[in-house]
């Protein structure tokens, strides 16, 4: 049986969704059940449990043999997933696959309290004796949902990167297609770490492919990271997500997220990437 921890989020909700496709009906570990089967369907396998409970979480991962595991960024992240790993040890789970950051972000020294979240949750991990498997997704294309009110009322995408740096996007769904073939068979992957991207392209390229696909122009308007710092901090964001963002914009600058590794999708999902063109007419609705 595999158990999907924070299933109603987008990479969660994507591999819940790939594993159904695929024949599976996993259990969904969620703190709320009417939201867990309004976003995942009404026939959805939710179990509850606080991620800071970890009675509750052995519970809800007992007879598991695989936990998928991705959780919302905060500065309680470690202990959080560290809960999930102690009760799927007690409840005799097997293997567990988690998504994390960029190999640019994550480390004991991370500017960011997420990247030295993300390291200390792999330290535990690697000695904890559990069969484990690491994602390293690129940078996300629904990242830019939050630019959608600029894109749809003021034909622009304001962001702190250059238009011509080369950036080798993901979209979420890859994220859930890979997780969920590696959670069905997950033996073959055990111990491995697979950083995985799309095509690399830029920001000024994403931009013209919105103009194209939403039939009027969309400029893209580059900011500095100190007027994107005063940006989030008008929006009344914590401290400490600020400074995550900030600190992605720096490493994005600096080309962490510039390498293209198209790999992982091409021979585990046996398909190509998905496309900036084909994210955006997906969800033409969300921008227009």
């Amino acid at each position: 049986m595999i158990a999907v921890v924070g299933a109603t989020g987008n990479t969660g909700r994507a591999v819940v969704k790939e594993l159904r496709r695929l024949g599976q009906n996993p259990v969904c570990v969620v703190r709320n059940v009417e939201k867990a089967r309004e976003v995942l369907g009404a026939d959805a396998k939710a179990v509850v449990a606080e991620l800071a409970d970890r009675t509750s979480l052995e519970k809800a991962l007992q007879g598991v043999t695989s936990v998928f595991v991705v959780t919302g960024h905060n500065p309680q992240m470690a202990e959080q997933q560290n809960n999930v790993l102690e009760a799927a040890l007690k409840a005799g789970a097997k293997y567990l696959v988690r998504v994390s950051g960029g190999r640019a972000v994550v480390g004991p020294n991370a500017e960011s309290v997420v990247g030295r979240g993300h390291h200390a949750i792999e330290e535990r991990l690697r000695e904890s004796g559990i069969g484990w498997v690491i994602l390293r997704p690129g940078l996300f294309m629904q990242n830019t949902f939050a630019q959608a009110a600029l894109i749809k009322n003021d034909g622009k995408m304001v962001l702190p990167t250059p238009k011509d740096l080369p950036i080798a996007f993901i979209d979420v769904r890859d994220t859930g297609a890979l997780g969920a073939r590696i959670l069905m068979d997950p033996a073959p992957h055990v111990g491995k770490t697979y950083e995985f991207t799309g095509k690399t392209t830029n920001y000024g390229e994403f931009a013209g492919v919105f103009s194209e696909v939403l039939g009027k122009k969309i400029n893209y308007v580059q900011a500095t990271l100190e007027q994107t710092e005063q940006a989030l901090k008008g929006r009344g964001m914590p401290d400490w997500l600020v400074a995550h963002l900030v600190t992605i914009g720096r490493i994005t600058e600096r080309g962490g997220f510039s390498t293209e590794n198209t790999e992982p999708i091409r021979t585990i999902v046996k398909r190509e990437p998905i496309t900036t063109r084909q994210f955006v007419e997906d969800f033409r609705s969300v921008f227009s």
